[in-house]
């Protein structure tokens, strides 16, 4: 039960941190080199149907019972609502929880990442302005990936790729590590195996 809650957890808390406190002010590289691994076996573990299922899941209720103008208030109702629906999955419930985490930082983190002016403008442009709003993060996303990439090179296996991407996402300056490393996250599990949901 704990990893399960430390699955829901880590990213989410970060987020919920004042002023989206520095992750190595918060917790020790051990901890977030070890949540970041966890969350690499879970989402190469993931059928890309159920990833769809969690990003749709995440975005109504962004959109609905989760809706707050107080970004507190907003990531506790995300959070809760992620742990009850991972509880319902039984034996997929420490792997679901870390989708999640990664589903919900990732969603909290684009809503940074595109403007205001940027959603009005493909909202106003775009018939199907979710799906637009999907590219433009694919797309944020994969300039991240090739940075992050060029920077840190490849690396031999998952381990060594938490390490990396934890060292990467703490010297972004224009972004929180949740938001740094949820997207690399996302792109490097998703878009580089071509199942992307």
């Amino acid at each position: 039960m704990r990893a399960l809650v430390f699955g829901v957890g880590l990213a989410l808390a970060l987020l919920g941190a004042p002023r989206f406190a520095a992750a190595d002010a918060t917790h020790g590289a051990g901890e977030r080199v070890a949540y970041l691994e966890r969350a690499l076996a879970a989402l190469r573990a993931t059928p890309p149907a159920e990833l769809q299922q969690a990003t749709d899941y995440a975005h109504v209720l962004n959109r609905s019972s989760c809706a707050s103008a107080v970004e507190r208030l907003k990531i506790e109702c995300l959070m809760t609502a992620s742990r009850q629906y991972c509880k319902k999955r039984g034996s997929d419930a420490q792997r679901c929880a870390a989708d999640m985490d990664v589903v919900v930082s990732r969603m909290l983190g684009d809503a940074q990442r595109i403007s205001t002016e940027q959603r009005y403008q493909i909202m106003t442009h775009y018939k199907d302005y979710r799906r637009e709003l999907a590219r433009e993060s694919r797309r944020l996303a994969g300039a991240l990936a090739v940075e992050f990439r060029l920077q840190m090179g490849d690396a031999a296996n998952d381990a060594e790729l938490a390490r990396k991407l934890d060292q990467y996402c703490l010297d972004q300056n224009d972004m929180p590590w949740q938001t740094c490393a949820s997207s690399l996250l996302w792109f490097i599990v998703t878009e580089t195996s071509g199942s992307a949901p």
